[in-house]
């Protein structure tokens, strides 16, 4: 008998040893790297009764646009989590955040989050 397994998006399943602790680290990074990106954030506050559960943790971001933008952040540590360099970094070994229940990997979850969502261009160039 042969098994096979077929990944649509990889990193979407679940995140096995996960800890709260680091997803509040996680989103603080992730704060940080909007703020970095010019979206202005009032608050960041954590939703345990919206967890997706499996190792993801939900927040909401409020943003200075009055946007509210809920974030399923994995509980992993943030090297294990931040995905921004495909030359670098193999997609693969990379958990996925989940921005208004959409999944994206760290980088395009981070310009998920600007009004209008990604610019396609910078889609494209990461591969």
């Amino acid at each position: 008998m042969v098994t096979m397994s077929i990944h649509i998006n990889p990193g979407s399943g679940p995140v096995l040893d996960a800890t709260e602790e680091n997803a509040t680290a996680n989103m603080e990074a992730f704060a940080a790297g909007l703020r970095d990106l010019g979206v202005a954030i009032t608050e960041v506050a954590r939703h345990a009764e919206e967890d997706y559960g499996e190792g993801r943790y939900a927040y909401t971001v409020k943003t200075g646009d009055q946007r509210t933008l809920e974030v399923q952040m994995p509980g992993w540590p943030l090297d294990r989590v931040r995905f921004v360099d495909a030359d670098h970094q193999d997609i693969w070994d990379f958990p996925r955040l989940y921005v208004d229940d959409s999944s994206w990997v760290w980088t395009f979850a981070l310009t998920a989050c600007l009004p209008g969502g990604p610019p396609l261009d910078d889609a494209v160039a990461v591969w």
